[in-house]
Order: C-alpha cells, then sequence, then structure tokens
C-alpha cells in the first residue's frame, strides 16, 4: 500500500489526539491539550501524518527527542553516532490487523531518505508483545531494558536498534 508523508499539521495533530485505544494500550492515548508549543508540532524533533492512498489519516511518524523516553532540555534529531530516534502510532481501528510491518517499513523508508541516519533507535514497553514482534520483523534487534519514573509510576520499556 503506498504511503503519503506530510509534516504534521495542528488539525492532523487534533485527530491525532482523538484517537483511544482498547484495554491496555489505552496507555498510547496521547491527552492533554494541543497547544502552538506542543511537542508533536515542533519541526526540531518532527512528526509526520502518514496516509493511506484514499488520503485517509492512519497514522503518525516522530523522529528525534519526541521520541524518547528521557527527559531533554531542547529538541533535538540526532542522538548519540548518528543515530535516529523513531515514534509512531497507527490509528486504533487499523491495529492488530497485521498491517504493523508494512506501515514500519514505509516509515523507516521515508526516514532513510529524509534524515540519512546511520542508525534507528526506539523504545518500546517491555509488555507490547505485538509491537515487539512488528519490529523485529523488520530488523530491529533488543538491545537493553531501561525503567522510566515519573509521577505515575514505572514503566518498562525495551531499547531497540537497528542499522539503517
Amino acid at each position: 500500500m503506498p504511503y503519503t508523508f506530510t509534516p504534521l499539521n495542528k488539525e492532523e495533530a487534533q485527530a491525532i489526539f482523538s484517537w483511544h485505544y482498547d484495554g491496555q494500550y489505552a496507555t498510547y492515548d496521547l491527552q492533554g491539550d494541543l497547544e502552538d508549543d506542543n511537542e508533536l508540532l515542533d519541526r526540531r524533533s518532527p512528526h509526520y501524518a502518514v496516509r493511506d492512498e484514499r488520503g485517509e489519516l492512519i497514522g503518525f511518524f516522530g523522529f528525534g527527542s519526541s521520541s524518547s523516553i528521557q527527559e531533554h532540555s531542547e529538541p533535538y534529531l540526532f542522538s548519540e553516532n548518528g543515530s535516529l530516534l523513531v515514534g509512531l502510532g497507527m490509528r486504533p481501528d487499523l491495529t492488530g490487523k497485521g498491517l504493523g510491518v508494512e506501515f514500519v517499513q514505509a516509515g523507516l523508508d521515508f526516514a532513510r531518505r529524509e534524515f540519512a541516519p546511520r542508525t534507528f533507535r526506539l523504545y518500546v514497553m517491555s509488555w507490547n508483545k505485538r509491537a515487539i514482534k512488528v519490529y523485529e520483523k523488520v530488523g530491529f534487534q533488543q538491545m537493553r531494558r531501561v525503567l522510566q519514573k515519573n509521577i505515575h509510576g514505572e514503566n518498562e520499556f525495551i531499547e531497540m536498534v537497528m542499522d539503517a
């Protein structure tokens, strides 16, 4: 399926904020108010809307510090050694239907053309076996487990890496 990637605009970000996932996946619901300075709209760590061949918004990709689980003072695109952090989301009604590998591969192909990274890195919640399976199918390898602590408690993530 052909996908189109365009810089995320405010209307698309608002649509993504309205998405709600079922069960344990609800942790991926984006919450809060969409302000002009929202991280989704900051071009220093850009997000892209993904549309299908009919022009429907089906997901998004984020690249750089906005895809990190760690705090950062200023947004950035590349981390150490030319590594590009990747974050993504697919519209809830499309998840779990076997579209993940093609979707993720399309996003990585776009990032290769747009940014020419040396490696890709991402963080995935350790309980999300469905996503881990997709990432491994496209070539990511598990590197380490990382605990993220915040006011809501602790979450365990797996850091995954692949050569670009």
